[in-house]
């Protein structure tokens, strides 16, 4: 997956990038009153740092984590600049073993990220009781974006392995001609 798992990909564009915060997501905008009040938030291929930056700002405290170094540097210079309360770390996102020794948090997302479908159930350990995992993706290869494959593509079968959960929301819906997936269980 040159695109998802590549490090170096990212690294490079992330390299070029303006300097400036971007827009979080528009959904999980309306999806954060599913969210506890307040709580620690883990927020999967962060990037960088979009959604944390969202989420600090409304008062969580997050532990943002990327496998890409340079996306990891501009967020802490985001950080470091408007004194958000955010964490990073630095994670192989490919790695059985990734989560392995995070603490539990009250909210996990995974934004434009296909995590390998066999780590959801060791996620799923690090959520608290009532917490909520939160994963929003393309559904379908965009025609305006020849960098997404469909390796990138999230798919229903990957989800097999949260059979157990109560999932709350599911929701199918587009932006322009980008076709995409939000869905919400809750531990």
């Amino acid at each position: 997956m040159k695109y998802m798992g590549d490090s170096n990909w990212w690294n490079e564009r992330f390299k070029v990038r303006k300097l400036n915060i971007m827009d979080h997501e528009k959904i999980l905008e309306e999806d954060v009153k599913c969210f506890p009040q307040k709580g620690k938030i883990l927020d999967v291929a962060c990037g960088d740092g979009r959604n944390s930056i969202y989420l600090a700002r409304l008062g969580y405290e997050v532990l943002a984590i990327d496998f890409s170094k340079e996306a990891l540097t501009r967020l802490n210079y985001f950080i470091k600049s408007e004194c958000f309360k955010i964490e990073t770390k630095l994670m192989d996102l490919s790695r059985d073993d990734v989560f392995t020794n995070l603490d539990k948090f009250d909210v996990i997302i995974i934004n434009h990220y296909r995590l390998n479908p066999k780590l959801y159930t060791d996620l799923m350990n690090h959520i608290n009781t009532g917490g909520v995992l939160w994963v929003n993706g393309f559904r379908e290869v965009p025609n305006d974006n020849l960098s997404i494959t469909q390796s990138d593509i999230l798919k229903e079968n990957d989800f097999i392995a949260l059979d157990n959960y109560k999932l709350e929301d599911k929701k199918l819906y587009d932006i322009g001609e980008r076709k995409f997936i939000r869905c919400i269980w809750r531990k």
